[in-house]
């Protein structure tokens, strides 16, 4: 199904709780970039980081499930959108279906009100939606309901006033026009970036959830295109591939982990994003996977120092897609896809078909990314590129070769709106590798 999320915060009151990290890239920009609607004290701002917080750790362990799938494949998906789209659900979900959804996101009810909880994501897609001229991004999500069932309007206007998603009628008795139907909507809504999300619709289907995100954005300091060259990329020991390699000299914020044995480096993009990319040591991958926690995240953020140096990274297509109702299960959320599950807050049970099959039959989430020299507005893009004269002494080379790990954070709190591992910059585009010898 397909959702959208968005969010801001008051910056001087998240400085003040001291309980979110905010990035040295943007400690320049005023309080006013960041307004979070209804955030007006420190106590607030603290629930923010203390949902914030939860929502990492939600991110990393769905993560890990991802990557436990197969280690050897790119993983890329959108953590905050998966966290809106099952809150989303609770607004519909009552008894044992809504608290597992909550449990299963991180959510202690008896710490942070659930009204809390659908404020903080419907900031964040307000803000997220805000437009951007360095900016492309298509996020959004809806629920498509067999019409048979009544929808009930007070789920309807909620989802829609909170999420800025929509719940739709739709005949599944009529599959194939059922399907076209949905994917024709979600390629309008990302134009046509993201076409054939949903598969394997039948006659059977009550509900199906549409999730996706489309992202690129450009540099607050752009790459030079004329510098870009064909490089190895080091997939694993026996195979590597040629990838176009980004190159160019900068102030980087950057840290060097030392107990994980891996580098973290921030860049800025033009909007309120930031992305922070971690290179591993040789061998060192399933070790930082293993240990990656909302605490390890703030210590490499709160860790970044300035550093000159000579940035090296491959430019990226990247595309994860994923049958959620395949992994869920693995985080204990489990009875949405039950014929137990309770949403009796989002249909009229009365006019339900007599044949008792499990409400919801998918959950797909889409996620598309982008990475190149400048961004969506290459062509017009009237930034200077900036030189940095590199002393010997100070020099130094952080390149991408092999194996990273990405996230795209957003402002000022540094919630995980893209999450993901290259292992191969190629994969996307179906190249094959070669073989080392």
């Amino acid at each position: 199904m397909v959702f959208k999320l968005f969010f801001s915060l008051l910056l001087t009151s998240l400085q003040a709780a001291g309980g979110c990290h905010v990035s040295p890239h943007r400690l320049g920009k005023s309080a006013s970039d960041f307004a979070f609607r209804g955030i007006h004290s420190a106590k607030d701002a603290s629930l923010i980081c203390k949902m914030t917080e939860k929502n990492a750790d939600f991110a990393f362990t769905l993560y890990k499930q991802l990557v436990s799938q197969d280690s050897d494949l790119n993983v890329f998906f959108s953590p905050l959108s998966v966290s809106m789209i099952l809150s989303l659900l609770t607004l519909g979900a009552h008894s044992t279906t809504r608290t597992q959804i909550l449990v299963g996101l991180g959510f202690n009810l008896k710490e942070i009100q659930e009204d809390a909880i659908h404020k903080f994501f419907q900031n964040l897609i307000l803000n997220l939606n805000m437009p951007n001229p360095e900016l492309q991004l298509s996020m959004g999500s809806a629920l498509f309901v067999e019409e048979r069932f009544r929808l009930l309007e007070e789920f309807s206007q909620n989802v829609k006033t909170m999420y800025m998603s929509e719940a739709l009628s739709i005949d599944f008795q009529y599959p194939a026009r059922a399907q076209k139907r949905i994917n024709d909507y979600i390629s309008e809504q990302t134009q046509k970036k993201i076409g054939g999300l949903v598969k394997n619709v039948d006659a059977n289907t009550m509900m199906i959830l549409v999730n996706y995100i489309f992202f690129k954005a450009s540099w607050e300091r752009n790459f030079d295109p004329k510098r870009t060259k064909e490089e190895n990329f080091i997939v694993s020991e026996k195979t590597m591939v040629k990838v176009p390699m980004m190159i160019h000299e900068d102030i980087h914020y950057y840290f060097r982990d030392r107990s994980l044995s891996c580098s973290v480096l921030q860049i800025a993009y033009a909007t309120n994003e930031t992305a922070l990319l971690v290179l591993p040591d040789q061998g060192q991958m399933k070790r930082v996977e293993a240990a990656l926690n909302q605490k390890i995240m703030k210590r490499w953020l709160k860790g970044l120092k300035k550093r000159a140096m000579e940035l090296r990274i491959p430019k990226l297509s990247l595309y994860g897609k994923y049958e959620l109702q395949k992994i869920l299960p693995a985080l204990k959320i489990t009875n949405i896809f039950s014929k137990e599950a309770d949403f009796s807050g989002i249909i009229d049970l009365n006019n339900k078909p007599s044949h008792l099959t499990p409400l919801i039959s998918q959950i797909v989430h889409e996620t598309g990314f982008e990475m190149d020299e400048s961004g969506p507005q290459v062509a017009i893009n009237t930034k200077s590129h900036i030189k940095v004269r590199l002393s010997t002494a100070r020099h130094h080379m952080m390149e991408f070769n092999r194996p990273f790990l990405i996230m795209i954070l957003t402002q000022p709190n540094q919630s995980i709106l893209l999450l993901g591992k290259v292992v191969n910059p190629r994969e996307a585009e179906g190249l094959s590798a070669s073989t080392l010898s």
